[in-house]
């Protein structure tokens, strides 16, 4: 038994054919049949079953199924490893960001990523997200981190759910509603809300998730989160933003987070994103998989 029988068990437990798993492969439906035979004769048992020409699993195929999956894995992320160890060195991975990922979530991946491997260059791209799924439409950068409230509806483009965002609403410290211990839908709506842009999601999420709407004349596009915090700080209005973002400003008491009710469970989700017709290069696969790992032991 080797990793090529391995490989060969998952191709044809997920596709069901002998024949297409050889055309995959690129050899022989015999030297497919030869393959899962050696594989049977290990196990000692059968595992698969035919029902009109479509192959399927047999009970103990089921059980197999989990664990070699399992193996497979390990095995590519031993490649990686291997491969990060030596070719790594002088390389540059590019990606583009929206403002909430670039700005206050990666920075201290960046860091932990270059400390592993100090000889990469990591260029983080921080954009508006509609100006990063164009620039992966256009391939001009093969990978994208975009907080949404909703999974991306792009055509051409495939996403990779990563971790949540929760957003709350905020306040200046001496804004009145900072001093209440709730605040109602009412409350909100007659503040100015500041936004990054006016194409902002958040707008149209605020209406679907919470049956809220502001005023368009309420509505101030600021141009960037920093520049929203400035206006919230300085009691221009309210903002809603990543809890990530106002962490600092909360440690000194200059940002107060409003809470709402009826509650609000307001929570975007941070996605990966690339183009389908452009696959992720083997320096690209390592630092998302560094990514979703970092991510993990957070949790």
């Amino acid at each position: 038994m080797n990793l090529e029988t391995l490989e060969t068990f998952l191709k044809v437990a997920g596709n069901h054919s002998f024949t297409q798993t050889a055309s995959e492969m690129f050899c022989s439906q015999a030297a497919i049949s030869i393959r899962m035979k050696s594989l049977e004769k290990h196990f000692r048992t059968e595992l698969f079953e035919r029902d009109n020409n479509r192959i399927g699993l047999t009970k103990e195929g089921k059980l197999l199924l989990p664990y070699v999956k399992t193996v497979m894995e390990t095995m590519r992320s031993a490649e990686k490893e291997i491969y990060a160890s030596q070719n790594l060195k002088d390389q540059e991975i590019r990606f583009a960001c929206s403002s909430t990922p670039g700005t206050y979530i990666f920075p201290p991946i960046i860091y932990s990523f270059t400390a592993k491997y100090p000889s990469v260059n990591i260029v983080n791209h921080v954009e508006y997200t509609q100006n990063v799924f164009e620039d992966i439409e256009s391939k001009a950068f093969p990978l994208g981190f975009v907080s949404q409230p909703f999974p991306p509806q792009k055509e051409g483009l495939l996403y990779e759910e990563l971790w949540d965002d929760p957003l709350v609403f905020c306040a200046s410290a001496e804004n009145p509603l900072s001093q209440k211990d709730e605040v109602t839908l009412e409350d909100l709506a007659k503040e100015n809300l500041m936004t990054t842009n006016p194409r902002s999601s958040i707008i149209k999420y605020l209406s679907l998730a919470g049956g809220l709407n502001f005023p368009k004349e309420n509505i101030q596009a600021i141009g960037n989160i920093e520049g929203v915090k400035k206006c919230v700080v300085d009691n221009k209005g309210i903002g809603i933003l990543s809890s990530l973002a106002i962490e600092t400003e909360r440690k000194y008491g200059v940002i107060k987070v409003l809470r709402v009710n009826p509650p609000l469970n307001l929570t975007r989700k941070i996605y990966a994103v690339f183009h389908k017709d452009q696959p992720l290069s083997f320096p690209e696969e390592i630092f998302l998989d560094f990514v979703k790992n970092y991510v993990a032991a957070l949790s």
